[in-house]
Formats: C-alpha cells, structure tokens, sequence
C-alpha cells in the first residue's frame, strides 16, 4: 500500500467519524448534559446561545428566547463589547428568576468555549460598569473569569478594556437605566463543564450576585457507546445538517437516531414536515412601520406589503420575492436583492403603510434587508425620510441596526450579509475613498522609489570617492619610496623620475574632486586610464633603476604582467638575471599579516594596479663578491584587513557555487528577530508579535520551494524577540516584557491542516523591559531571559511550580544583559552585556564567573563543547575557550566592515561558522583560517539598516532569517 492509499483510507476513516449519525448521537449524548444539569437547578431557566446551543436543548426544556454571544468577541488580544449583539431581552428573565442557565458547546482540544469563558464574562462587568455609574451606588463589576481557562496577566487587559466598554454603552443610546431598574444583584458568570460531577445542586439563593450558569455541553473525552463521539458536533451545522434544522432533529429524534442512513431519513422527515418554518414571531422595529418575522407567505393579515427572502415564490403588486440562499452564495444575491428591495418598498414608506420583511428563521436574511430600509428611509426619529448616499454615514448604519437588536430579540445577522448591506447604501463614498486611496499609495511608491535611487546613486558615488582618495593617498607614498630609492641616481635623474609620478598622483587628486560632476562611467573610464599611465611609467622606473644599480640592462620582471588573482592566492612567477623562470609563494611570514616594507604591494583592486606593485629586487652588494647576483627579498601584500574590505564592497565577487538556497519560509508578516531549532521542528519569533513552528522535515508544496507553518503561537502584545525550543514546549521573550510558553504541536499535526492560532500554555511575568534573549536547560527545567530592565532571570519550567515559577534574579551593575546561553548539561549560563563583557557563571557558585572582554556591545553567542562563537558590533566574531576566557584566535573574525555589524552567529562541529550581517549578507567561515570567508551569499534584503538576524546550522544545512520577513534554508 501506498501513501496515496494509505491517505485515503485515513481521509474516509476522518470523514466518517464526522458524519451525520455520529454528529447527532453525540449531540444526544451531551444534551442528557444539558438536562441533568437543569434537573439540578429546576429554579433557573434554560436559553441556548445561538447558533450551536440550540442543538443541546430539548425544546421542553427550552425557554422561548435564545441569546447570542459570539466565540469571537472574546478571542485573545481582540476583546469587544458588542452593541450589535447586546442581548437586552434577558435582563427581564434575570429579574423574573433571579438568574438563567445558558447553553453553549465547542470543538475539540477546549474545556468551554470563548463566548462562555471571556465574552460573557466581559459582557457581566460591562453591564455592572454601567448600573454602578448610573446608580452610584456600591456594586461589584469586577470581571471574573474562569481561572484555569484563562491567564491573570489576560484578565488584567481585559479589565482594562471595560471602563471604555462601559462608557460605549452608555452612549450607545440604549436605555441602560430602563433595562436594568428590576435588577436587585450584580450579574456574574458560573461555569459547568463535563469534567463536573453534581450529585448535590448549588445553591445561590444567599449569593450576593444573580448567577448565570454557562454550561459547556461538549466533553473533551470520549463519552461514546456504539458510535465515534465528536466533541462540539454542532458547531458549523450549515455545514453538514444540510435542511435539517434543531426543531426538525428534536421533533424527529427518534427515527434519526434509529437508523445509519441519516440522509435518507433527513430528507423524509423534510418533506414530511411542512410547517418546519412555522410562523409568527414578527416584530415591529421600535416606532415604525417596519417588522422582521418568521412568516413565509405572499400575503400576511395585517400588512400592506410583505418582502419574503429565501424560496422562490411568485411576486404581485404587494408582495416581493429575493430568491436569496442563507449561505455564502447567498452574499453576492444580497448585493443585488437591496436595491429591488428599495425601489419596491419606498411607495409604501412614503404612504406610512405597515411591511413585513421576513425569511426562513426571521434572523439573518430578514434583518439585512430591513437595516437597508431604514437607514435609506428613515431619520432618527424613525419617521420617513429619504436619505442620499452622501448623506449615509456608518454611525447612522450602526444606531438602525440597534434599533433592530433590541427590539427583535432573535436578530442574528452574518457579518458578511451586513457587509453587503453597507456597501450597498455608501458604495459610492467608499469607491471615492479607495480610488484616492489607491492614487496616494501610487504616488507614496513612486516618491519611495525615487528616493531609494537617489540613496543608492550617493552610495556609490561615496564608494568611487573613497576609492579615489585611497588611490591619492598611496601616490603619495609612492612619490616618497621612490625618492628614497632614487638617491644613489643624479639628481637629473632623481628629479625626472620624482616629477613624473608626481604627475600621477596630482591626476588622482584631480578626479577625487570632480567626481561629484562625473558619472560612474566616467570614474570607470579615469580608473582605467590613470591604470595604463601608471604601468608604463613603472616599467619606465624599473629600468631606470636597475640600470642605476646594476649597471646591466634587465627586462622588467614577469610579475608585473601578472594576474592581481594569482597574487592573492599567493602564487606568483619571476625571471631572474639569468633569465630562468621560477614559481613558489610569496615569501610572507606566517605569524604576521605586516611582512617587512621591501616588497611586492598589494592595494585595492578599485585602485590602478599601476600605483599598486613595486618590485623590490634590489640587490645586495658586498665588498666581498661586486658580481653577486641579486637576491630575491621578502615580498609584502596589503595587510588582510583592507583586502577584507575590497572583497566586502560587492558579494559577486566571492564563489558561493558550494552553497545555494534550497528553501524558503514565508509565515510571518514582519522582520524575523530569532530561531531554534531541534532535530527537525524549527521556531522563528518576529517583529508581527508570532512564533510559528515549521516541520523541516516535510517536503515542500508541488513546484515550489516553500512550505507551510506546522503551527502559529500568538498571545504576544508587542513583538517577540526571541525564542528556544524545548522538548514539548516553545519559549518566546519579547517587547511585552513577558516569556510565553506554548505546547507543541503532536506528531498528527499535518502542515495540510488548517494552521489556527495557538495562544499560550504559561507566562512568565516580571520583567519591567522588553525580553531580548531566552535560553533553556532541559536537563534541569530551567529557563533564562535577559531583559533590557538590566537583568537576567532564571524560571523553573516545571509545571508543578507554576504559582512561584521565578529561581533567581541576577544583575551585573548598570550593564544590560543582550544574550544568554546555557551549556548542554544546564551547569553553566553565559551572559554577554552591553558593555562587551562576557560572563560565564556555575550555577551552583553563580557569584564567580568568568569574565572576558570583548570590546562592543555582544549581538549574540553559540557554542561548540568549551569554544563560544562571540558577535560584536564592531563586526568581529571572537572565539574563546568558556573554561579559562581565553581567546582561541587572537584577533578574532573580522566578518563584515563598518558601519556593518555581526547581528548573528552559527559554531558547528567541523570548525565552520556562519556570520550574518546588517547588510543582508550570510558568510561561511573555516575558524582555522579566518582571514578570508569560504563562501558569501546576499540571502536578504534591507530593511532599516537590518539584514540577517539569525543563523542556525540545521537540516543537513543552515538556516537565515532577516528584515524582509523570510527565513531561508542553504544546503550544499
């Protein structure tokens, strides 16, 4: 069997154990729940909160009114209070019973749903808010929420957000006062949930508050007997109920249950049924003329014209049928039944005449057609007024829209039917308002552009300057050796020669000032020609000088002719007097990058190779022996620092055929700060405030060298800075001043599936400043931060010490710790600062470290056994051995020239590091010969003076991350 076999299998096993039968037996089972718990608490009556609580609630049970709170009014970092779902009508039920039991479900991997543990809880402390302000009386609005379910740091900024919610609902226009006048007691949330075992019914008659029983139905085990059990089955019914509806299933529970084919028994128990859409419920919306219901007819008693949306029926003089599906498809039908919907009811505004407007449920359809009728003929009084587009304003929208939710209490709209309803009444505006939109972006990208010319024109112009004051300064020089050597000539001779290169050196001085007049092509073109000058007046020189010194004819030696390459892979070739060729190295010491003066000079190739090599084949005469030969003497290159520098002033130069990218991840949205990586599962943190997980290991989507996240961690306020991985759980710092710890995902989790956001398992809060650095011991379940609050903070990550998770607080003076690292054992933390100081502390004697200086602020540290991988802001990467802190290479790697900086650093077993650098550009270095990089690739793009800022050996090859937001992958 193959995978595709194999796959599916799986995929008919997974649809299966969703299918209708098992959804609704799992439906019955947690509504048996749902009527033990009302068993339980007979005083209380039971509303279901649309859409997914209706299914658990036998309509015996039921109370006639369902409520509304939505999942996502309550999701983490996008708490609201909604006006559109305020869900007034229950206030007289609290004030009858004194108290309700509401009714709600939720899908698997959760204890309770959203809506039960932040959005009620929110809307509780938004109604106390309100009643305290108006009263001004003593009364408890302090937000409870459940305490295993969500976080102390969550529900302080949720408490934050209350004053502001309630002060929105007291100038909402909603009658707060009114509402409220029957209510003795504060509301406050009570959770129930399957993990609850009630043999004895609570009891709140003495309770200071007026309880609201949320129940979560679903379980988070397996409760099945004879079927596959699907936690929250009913969520998403329109999905797969297809016409079958709560009041259908519970009138027909029996035969559905009874029997597998629940398909062919759903659509006999559909035609069977020909009142399922039932009638009444119609509603008059505050002092109109205008009412929303659940009629499905062509005439209604009572009014003058009905507007019917859903099936297709005939349409007459009074009456108007929008064939419309309540569904998706049905959003694009929206857009054009409005304006049908407009142009047939205006007679009858104009005439004050009574019309329905109604749909299958009298909750979705309905409101969307009646929220356009008023808002375009109605003024804020409610009398008839014809309102032009220009004068439609989205507070006018809102404050209809109001009107219809709190008076017709199953009012339940999709957002995307009230989108089209919006759009529809201020197209035109909002047109307007996108095409200048767009023209202003048009123009911002054009003056962005120009701009970005302009800076690179100046860049290079700075470059040629730089370069041509190089090529003056060693004129210079040259004028002065040459002086010196010519002082055995005459002084004729002296003088021609002195005057000549002089000459040269003036040429030099007089292109550095002109050219900020001159183009690129123009200084290539000077460069060059200075080039050819140079060369012949030094093979003018030689012979004059061997002349002078020798008093023979010599040739000029081959080494002038030869390759600037050769030169700087040490080869080279010269003719002797005797006019044998012989081959070797240069003759530079090996323990010194200075050899003595006398010798071959090396400059930068932007210079003219004219200027640059002088051969020092002077002989050395003694008294002895007036027919020696001349000797070779030692011969000198540049010293590796300004070669460093012309190989650094472009990329294309270096041979980086031995490594190429392979991979690319595209799963944030901002510049990626840190990875982590552990045998195949990688984390990246970014400035979008997201840590997402990826699977190295999976193969790349079809044709492409991308893949998708295995999953995304959100629950950071501000941008994550950094991030370890750990062997079932994520650390992430950040701006927030918090650590946030996420489980991983299980081996099951597939890339293939829908990526939703993970929020936080544990925070670690006490730091005052942003996090810059995590480090985790496993071995001992401990975790470091350094912070910019000037310390450095070990937490136990022990889930069994989760109230006192802080071990440790060290601080180092006023220096700011920048990175942290622990060894493999968890015995030893080393700490780089601010200040260029390097700490490596013992855990168990953390008072005496080992300290080494590096000289600049440290941007980050790796390690290999006892050698740490060191990178500075003065672009050097030190290599130190953690035991003694001593350096291992005296001078360290200088990886990248100012103003550039070494923002991140890789060590592995093979002496290879990678460096990467502020300006996009990632080089491999063998540390055993760290005077020139292995390979150099550009693998991102700038972005505000940031380029790498991570670098990870992994998969088989090293991973980048940078400012563009991507995170490369380059294998061999």
């Amino acid at each position: 069997m193959d995978n595709n076999d194999i796959y599916q299998v799986s995929e008919k096993l997974r649809q299966e154990s969703r299918s209708m039968y098992n959804r609704l037996r799992s439906i019955d089972a947690d509504a048996q729940f749902v009527t033990h718990v009302s068993e339980m608490l007979t005083e209380y009556p039971v509303i279901a909160n649309e859409r997914c609580g209706v299914w658990y609630v036998d309509p015996q049970l039921a109370h006639s009114d369902t409520v509304y709170f939505k999942s996502t009014d309550g999701h983490t970092n996008n708490w609201k209070f909604s006006l559109r779902r305020a869900n007034t009508h229950i206030f007289p039920i609290l004030a009858q019973y004194n108290g309700c039991i509401l009714v709600d479900s939720t899908r698997k991997g959760k204890r309770m749903p959203d809506s039960f543990s932040r959005t009620i809880p929110i809307w509780c402390a938004v109604w106390n808010t309100a009643v305290k302000i108006l009263r001004n009386t003593e009364w408890d609005c302090k937000l409870y929420t459940p305490p295993r379910v969500v976080s102390e740091s969550e529900n302080s900024h949720m408490s934050k957000l209350v004053p502001v919610f309630a002060d929105m609902l007291l100038k909402s226009g909603i009658d707060v006062r009114e509402l409220t006048k029957e209510m003795k007691k504060p509301v406050r949330p009570i959770w129930i949930t399957r993990d609850h075992r009630l043999t004895i019914p609570p009891d709140f008659t003495d309770a200071e508050f007026c309880p609201i029983v949320c129940v979560s139905a679903s379980s988070t085990q397996d409760c099945s007997d004879g079927f596959m059990y699907v936690q929250g089955a009913a969520d998403d019914h329109e999905l797969w109920a297809g016409k079958l509806t709560p009041q259908l299933f519970w009138k027909y529970k029996e035969q559905l249950l009874g029997n597998k084919n629940t398909m062919e028994i759903v659509d006999q128990v559909v035609n069977i049924d020909q009142d399922v859409q039932g009638s009444g419920g119609v509603s008059f919306i505050r002092n109109t003329n205008v009412a929303v219901g659940r009629q499905m007819a062509t005439s209604v008693p009572g009014f003058d014209a009905v507007i019917s949306c859903g099936e297709r029926m005939d349409s007459s003089e009074k009456h108007l049928c929008l064939s419309i599906h309540d569904s998706k498809k049905g959003q694009t039908e929206m857009a054009t039944a409005i304006p049908l919907a407009l142009q047939f009811v205006e007679p009858f505004m104009r005439n004050d005449s009574r019309i329905l407007v109604c749909c299958a449920q009298g909750t979705n359809l309905s409101v969307s057609i009646a929220l356009a009728i008023l808002t375009k003929y109605t003024d804020d009084n409610g009398q008839f007024q014809v309102n032009e587009r220009n004068m439609i304003t989205k507070q006018m929208i809102q404050n209809r829209l109001l009107w219809i939710t709190t008076s017709h209490a199953k009012a339940n709209p999709q957002r995307a039917m009230l989108k089209q309803a919006r759009g529809s009444l201020f197209e035109r505006a909002l047109g307007l308002m996108q095409n200048e939109w767009r023209r202003m972006e048009h123009e911002r990208m054009e003056w962005e552009v120009e701009r970005i010319r302009l800076k690179a024109k100046i860049s290079a112009s700075e470059k040629r300057i730089a370069q041509l004051s190089t090529l003056y300064t060693v004129s210079q020089k040259h004028v002065a050796m040459l002086e010196t050597m010519l002082k055995g000539g005459t002084k004729g001779e002296v003088k021609h020669v002195a005057s000549e290169v002089k000459q040269a050196a003036n040429e030099a001085r007089q292109a550095v000032k002109e050219v900020s007049g001159i183009g690129v092509a123009d200084i290539v073109e000077v460069t060059r020609g200075t080039r050819e000058r140079g060369r012949k007046l030094l093979e003018q020189c030689m012979e004059e000088i061997e002349a002078l010194t020798n008093g023979v004819d010599l040739q000029p030696p081959e080494i002038m002719a030869a390759p600037l390459e050769s030169l700087r892979r040490g080869e080279f070739s010269s003719v002797n007097s005797k006019g044998d060729t012989s081959s070797g190295s240069l003759g530079v010491p090996k323990d010194t990058d200075e050899p003595q003066l006398n010798g071959i000079i090396e400059s930068d190739r932007s210079a003219s190779d004219s200027l640059l090599l002088v051969s020092a084949h002077m002989p050395k005469r003694t008294s002895d022996d007036e027919e020696s030969q001349p000797e070779q003497r030692p011969i000198r290159r540049i010293s590796e620092q300004r070669r460093r520098r012309r190989m650094s002033l472009t990329v294309d130069e270096v041979d980086n055929a031995q490594w190429h990218e392979t991979r690319v991840l595209a799963g944030h949205m901002d510049c990626v700060r840190a990875i982590s990586v552990q045998n195949d599962l990688m984390a990246s943190a970014a400035d979008d405030g997201l840590v997402v997980i990826w699977d190295l290991a999976q193969k790349p989507r079809a044709r492409a060298r991308d893949m998708a996240p295995k999953s995304i961690c959100r629950g950071h306020l501000a941008a994550a800075t950094s991030v370890v991985l750990g062997a079932d759980c994520v650390y992430a710092g950040g701006l927030d001043s918090t650590v946030r710890a996420w489980t991983l995902p299980t081996d099951s989790t597939s890339a293939s599936d829908d990526v939703t956001g993970v929020f936080p398992a544990r925070e670690f809060v006490g730091h005052t400043d942003a996090v810059w650095s995590v480090a985790l011991a496993p071995r001992v379940s401990l975790l470091a931060s350094a912070s910019a609050d000037a310390t450095c903070r070990i937490w136990s990550t022990d889930s069994r010490m989760s109230s006192t998770p802080l071990c440790a607080t060290w601080t180092s003076g006023k220096q700011v710790p920048t990175c942290v690292l622990f060894t493999d054992d968890g015995a030893r933390l080393t700490i780089g600062y601010d200040s260029g100081t390097v700490d490596v502390r013992d855990m168990a004697a953390a008072n005496n470290p080992v300290m080494f200086d590096c000289g600049s602020r440290i941007t980050q540290i790796a390690r290999y056994d006892n050698v740490y991988a060191v990178a500075c802001v003065s672009g050097v990467v030190h290599l130190c051995d953690s035991r003694t802190g001593a350096s291992v290479l005296s001078t360290g790697i200088s990886a990248y020239p100012k103003p550039h900086v070494v923002t991140a650093v890789d060590i592995s077993s093979n002496s290879s590091v990678v460096t990467g650098g502020s300006d996009g550009v990632v080089k491999w270095w063998d540390w055993r010969r760290p005077l020139t990089s292995v390979c150099e690739i550009r693998a991102h793009k700038q972005k505000a003076d940031e380029g790498v800022c991570a670098v990870a050996y992994a998969a088989g090859g090293v991973l980048s991350a940078g400012a563009d937001s991507l995170i490369k992958l380059f294998q061999q």
